[in-house]
């Protein structure tokens, strides 16, 4: 088997354990609706937890990560196990006194700030914020999981907080009757519950594969300078989305009076990131290791393909993802969102930004390719300058069009045209530092899923109530999303079958994880 097939194996794995973490979160979010709608208090407990989730891409899953993976593979190939122990060890005590220190002076301020100003955003970050330490940890760990391909627990970990919050939701909401403040503050401490589950599961892993660290404070070896140097200035470059995300919700916070601006893009991120999730994350996750292990090997010319192959096959899901979740927008966050709490008015509000969104779904997967490409050679400096100017563009677009009728819609539509633009940056420079890439091919590839893609949208279109054919498809919600989904599945796999394209068959294809 190819080591092509190969990481697709393995991003299968990872995408249906990720599905069901997904599928987990839309009942995450339909509880969210269901109790609190989407007030100013939804999005005062939007914002809190963002400030950690940013913190676990920054120093966790994001930065750390990909900084460390090629370092620990490159240490295991060249000087042994005991080595990469070690190394582990010494990253390990390094990230938890760092983010010790920072934890403990973000309370003394917040604890602070609540006690001058009071305010549910403030005392609901006070609460959510140790949650920093244990998903970093456990993202740490679930790094060297993947860099010892194994996939499964990490990819499991995420259904741990959906489960826990979507019982305490339901338990605070049903059962205790709590007041809105009161139950938002229960879901907050869930959270912390949760983070302790889900750091436990990946030590529980770590042990049954026969890995344990070494813990030292060892921090002057070559390899932690290097997987430091190369994470300071990965924190903007690999986490831009997720910096992007918290920029969009504190411009909506501040800029749109009715205070619901956080609360309906949170709905809208959530729905737009399920593609990403599922499909482009899962890729970018599997192939990493791989690349790092071509390079580690010297194999420049495996690296090209894969990364090429890598791009084709994001690209290949990411843009009938997007367009065909604009189609189906309005009767999916109808049905799964629509209560007494939540209005339809908000569910108005919602598919609008949800669809600013899915404009770039394409760009955001290509991002991940690109950023994990730039960094499985150790060059972090490139992706980081292009990260910075996109970020001053993003919050200059976004005070502009937030003040537009399309309020927080218009903050979508901004992180959708810059991360487009990021995209083709990103790609322009990396054909500079990876000599080699056959980019036409990748452009051919691309062009085909888009008219495939075009077919496809016309046929659900068609079904959704474009043309003679709607009069086939009922009126209700659900009974629709049941048809169009596996109907332009389908449309879409057999057009691009009949284009010649092989990647829908390579992701069908039954392949093991390597």
């Amino acid at each position: 088997m190819s080591r092509h097939h190969r990481f697709v194996g393995s991003a299968k794995l990872i995408a249906a354990l990720t599905l069901v973490s997904r599928v987990l979160g839309l009942l995450r979010e339909h509880a969210y609706s269901r109790f609190f709608g989407a007030s100013p208090l939804l999005s005062a407990f939007r914002i809190a937890f963002q400030i950690p989730n940013l913190a676990r891409r920054l120093f966790g899953e994001g930065a750390l990560t990909s900084s460390f993976i090629p370092v620990f593979t490159s240490c295991r190939a060249n000087e042994g196990e005991d080595a990469a122990r070690q190394l582990a060890g010494a990253t390990l005590t390094l990230l938890a006194t760092a983010l010790l220190v920072m934890l403990v002076v973000a309370e003394a301020v917040l604890l602070a700030l609540v006690w001058i100003y009071g305010g549910p955003t403030l005392s609901l970050t006070a609460l959510v914020m140790p949650y920093m330490l244990l998903i970093c940890l456990t993202a740490f760990f679930a790094g060297i999981l993947n860099a010892l391909n194994r996939f499964a627990a990490p990819a499991a970990a995420p259904m741990i907080l959906n489960v826990v919050i979507i019982s305490a939701t339901w338990i605070g909401g049903k059962l205790l009757h709590l007041s809105e403040y009161t139950h938002l503050r229960f879901v907050a401490a869930s959270v912390l519950l949760a983070g302790v589950l889900q750091l436990a599961t990946q030590l529980v892993w770590l042990r049954r594969c026969g890995f344990r660290s070494a813990i030292n404070f060892n921090w002057r070896t070559n390899a932690v300078r290097r997987i430091v140097t190369m994470m300071a200035p990965m924190i903007v470059g690999m986490s831009a989305l997720q910096i992007n995300t918290f920029i969009d919700s504190m411009i909506a916070f501040f800029l749109v009076p009715d205070g619901k601006g956080p609360a309906i893009l949170g709905y809208a991120q959530y729905m737009s990131n399920l593609p990403l999730g599922i499909f482009s994350t899962a890729l970018a996750t599997a192939i990493f290791p791989l690349l790092a292990k071509h390079v580690a090997e010297r194999n420049h010319d495996a690296h090209l393909r894969s990364v090429e192959a890598g791009l084709r096959t994001s690209l290949f899901i990411s843009i009938p993802a997007g367009a065909g979740l604009m189609l189906i927008a309005t009767p999916l966050v109808r049905l799964l969102f629509e209560s007494k709490e939540f209005l339809p008015d908000d569910t108005h509000r919602v598919v609008l930004a949800l669809n600013c969104y899915c404009a770039g779904i394409w760009a955001y997967a290509m991002h991940q390719m690109l950023v994990r490409a730039f960094h499985s050679v150790e060059n972090s400096k490139t992706p980081v300058r292009i990260a910075l100017v996109m970020l001053v563009l993003n919050f200059m677009l976004n005070i502009v069009l937030v003040r537009t009728a399309l309020r927080e819609s218009g903050v979508a539509l901004a992180t959708a045209l810059t991360a487009g633009l990021q995209a083709f940056v990103l790609a322009y420079t990396l054909n500079k530092h990876l000599p080699g890439l056959r980019w036409r091919q990748v452009t051919s590839s691309a062009m085909r899923s888009l008219l495939a893609t075009c077919i496809m949208a016309a046929a659900i279109a068609a079904l959704r109530g474009i043309g003679p054919i709607s009069a086939i498809l009922p009126a209700n919600d659900a009974v629709q999303l049941c048809i169009s989904i596996p109907v332009g599945a389908v449309i879409y796999l057999l057009v691009t079958r009949m284009l010649g394209m092989q990647e829908g068959a390579i992701i069908l294809r039954r392949s093991k994880p390597e």
